[in-house]
């Protein structure tokens, strides 16, 4: 296919002088549809960015940036399944694409690990030593029923002050009586998520950068002593939109 056009974009670039192979490549790209029913510039509107967002003029935004909900817990979030989250941020990475210049740039602040509720992990309980209620050992079992090898379960918690629960799970582990109740918690990076839809969006990866932040976990909804739903760092997921890339420097005066 060939293409053959002198069309030159707002900022003075001519698509027509670039070699056809690139013309092939960015004549979608510079493509400069106007809407009727635009959003003013410089002002500032509150909503649903999915319904705005196809409300700016194409190829206008150099620089977008933004920072959707982590899906770690927190009450505005709360409403969302994994699946409505997975589907409210491609949708806007996506809705991006029209509206950056050619050549600009979308980043996305987010955290790189997200966690929610998950049946399908095994309820397995973990044996944390501080929190026992009995002091009593496994070892105190065991040197329990070697001095008494005819007491059966019941008589050795009797003899060690204890329950008959407590000997059964020093012997045979906290899982014997069916483990944790509440469903467990996922872990997922996003990394590969976000990199997947910028790229389904006709986006490239341009860069990503951490910052360190105040511990994200302390207002999480599943946050624990032992664990910690979200790290202390966050990222800056930096995508680039195919076209030149105009750099200003300004001098200080």
């Amino acid at each position: 296919m060939e293409v053959s056009t002198n069309k030159t974009d707002r900022t003075g670039f001519n698509i027509s002088r670039l070699p056809p192979e690139l013309q092939r490549q960015l004549t979608d790209v510079y493509q400069d549809n106007q809407i009727d029913d635009a959003l003013e510039v410089n002002h500032i509107y509150l909503g649903d960015a999915r319904e705005l967002l196809s409300k700016i003029q194409p190829n206008t935004v150099a620089l977008s940036i933004w920072s959707p909900p982590y899906f770690v817990g927190k009450e505005y979030e709360s409403y969302l399944s994994f699946e409505d989250w997975q589907q409210l941020l491609s949708t806007v990475i996506a809705l991006h694409f029209s509206i950056i210049k050619p050549g600009g740039f979308l980043v996305i602040n987010i955290a790189d690990i997200l966690v929610f509720k998950d049946a399908a992990i095994p309820k397995i309980q973990a044996e944390v030593v501080s929190n026992r209620r009995s002091p009593v050992t496994r070892e105190d079992v065991l040197r329990a029923m070697a001095a008494h090898p005819d007491y059966n379960r019941y008589q050795i918690a009797k003899l060690l002050g204890c329950s008959e629960q407590t000997v059964d799970r020093r012997l045979n582990g906290n899982n014997i009586r069916g483990g944790k109740y509440e469903t467990q918690t996922r872990v997922k990076v996003v990394g590969g998520l976000i990199e997947e839809w910028g790229l389904k969006a006709d986006f490239y990866m341009y860069d990503r950068r951490v910052w360190i932040k105040d511990a994200a976990w302390e207002n999480s909804r599943w946050h624990s002593l032992s664990y910690k739903s979200v790290d202390e760092f966050e990222y800056l997921y930096v995508f680039w939109k195919p076209g030149v890339t105009n750099v200003t420097f300004v001098q200080p005066e």
